[in-house]
């Protein structure tokens, strides 16, 4: 299933992602956006990534800069121990968003996704490892204003 990078013009190689569950929402999102520009949130369809839901975060681009929880999925609120929804990415990385916030800002920067593979070291589970790619949507305009971020945990 994974899909050339070239194809997709990707800042990372599709063939580093062991998830089916990333893959999936990869190619979901390239279909949205086609050959054009980035796709709209209103494209957007829950149902149709029914089974990937649970695990997704979908951020809300700042107009002050910074992110704040949209939407949480019941799997994300599981792994992540509280409910995340109406949370500023801030708020809730605390001292480690410093880490964090800067691929989020690449992603609004380039409008391109963002792929990594880590431990959940922000939360002291370095034992804990997950796998995360960032797609970005805009919201009726050219910028980016939503960020999908899909998660995939225990990878190996």
């Amino acid at each position: 299933m994974a899909l050339p990078a070239a194809a997709l013009r990707l800042p990372f190689d599709p063939a580093e992602i062991k998830s089916a569950r990333l893959l999936r929402a990869l190619d979901y999102w390239q279909r949205l956006r086609g050959a054009g520009a980035l796709p709209d949130r209103a494209q957007f369809d829950p149902v149709a990534i029914a089974d990937i839901m649970p695990h997704v975060v979908m951020w809300d681009v700042l107009p002050a800069g910074g992110y704040r929880c949209r939407l949480a999925g019941t799997q994300m609120v599981e792994i992540h121990g509280r409910e995340m929804t109406g949370l500023d990415m801030a708020m809730f990385h605390g001292r480690h968003n410093a880490t964090i916030q800067p691929e989020y800002d690449g992603v609004v920067r380039t409008g391109q996704p963002h792929y990594v593979e880590r431990s959940l070291f922000w939360m002291h589970r370095d034992y804990r490892r997950y796998a995360r790619i960032l797609l970005p949507f805009t919201d009726g305009g050219t910028d980016v204003r939503i960020i999908l971020n899909v998660s995939h945990f225990d990878i190996t």
